[in-house]
C-alpha cells in the first residue's frame, strides 16, 4: 500500500447527495457520474489498486469504487470523496476480504488499527521480504506495527497470488541490478507493486 494523495471531488458525488440518492442510485442513474469517478480514483491512484497495488489495467478481476468505510455502516461517507478508493474486487482479498470482515458490532475495532490508503508516508509501514510476503517495515513502534500486520491481515495482502507475483517481480529486478534505474523503472511500467518496484531500486542504490 502506498499513500493516495486525493484531490478535488468529483462534482456529481455533491449532486446525487442533493438528489437524496442512495450510492445504489447514483450507480444506475448517472452511469457516466460513475465512470468519472472510477476515472479520477485511477488517475489519482496511478493506475494500481489503492489495497493491492495489482495494475487496474491487466487484472481480470472487477475493478469498482470501493467504500474504505463501508457504505452499508457509514452511510454519511458514501459519496465523500476521501472515503471513494479505485480497488480490485476479489473475494480473495483487498476490499472485498475487508468488507467481509467488518460488520457493526466490530467496525470501531477495526478501523481504529487499519491503515487507510491517505495515511501520509504509507510505505513506511510495510517491509517485502525476498519471498513475496508483505511485512511490518523493521524499527515501527509498537503501536505503528499493530497497525501495519492488521492492516495486511485485514486487506490479506499475503493471499498467494498476490505473494507469488511480487515474489517474482523481486527476482526479475535482482537480475536486472546491473542496468540503469530508469531502464529497470521502464522495464515494469503497467505491472503494478510500485512499493516494491521502489524498494527493491532503493536497496539497489545503496549498494552502489
Amino acid at each position: 500500500m502506498r499513500t493516495v494523495i486525493k484531490t478535488e471531488a468529483p462534482a456529481c458525488l455533491s449532486e446525487a447527495e442533493d438528489k437524496g440518492w442512495s450510492w445504489d442510485d447514483f450507480v444506475l442513474n448517472d452511469r457516466q457520474g460513475y465512470q468519472t469517478c472510477r476515472q479520477k480514483a485511477y488517475d489519482e491512484q496511478s493506475g494500481v489498486c489503492a489495497y493491492t497495488e495489482l495494475p487496474l489495467d491487466t487484472v481480470s478481476s472487477i475493478i469498482h469504487l470501493d467504500h474504505f468505510k463501508k457504505k452499508g455502516i457509514y452511510q454519511n461517507l458514501q459519496f465523500e470523496w476521501n472515503n471513494l478508493f479505485s480497488a480490485v474486487k476479489d473475494h480473495r482479498f483487498g476490499s472485498d476480504h475487508k468488507d467481509n470482515l467488518v460488520k457493526s458490532k466490530n467496525e470501531q475495532q477495526i478501523y481504529s488499527v487499519i491503515l487507510s490508503p491517505l495515511t501520509p508516508q504509507l510505505q513506511r509501514f510495510f517491509h517485502y521480504s525476498t519471498n513475496g510476503e508483505m511485512e511490518p517495515s523493521p524499527g515501527l513502534s509498537d503501536t505503528d506495527r499493530e497497525k501495519a500486520k492488521a492492516t495486511i491481515d485485514i486487506f490479506h495482502l499475503n493471499e498467494s497470488e498476490l505473494v507469488s507475483r511480487r515474489r517474482t517481480m523481486i527476482k526479475q529486478i535482482v537480475a536486472y541490478h546491473d542496468l540503469p534505474e530508469e531502464t529497470i523503472r521502464h522495464s515494469f511500467v503497467g505491472t503494478g507493486f510500485p512499493s516494491v518496484i521502489d524498494q527493491e531500486i532503493g536497496f539497489m542504490m545503496k549498494e552502489l
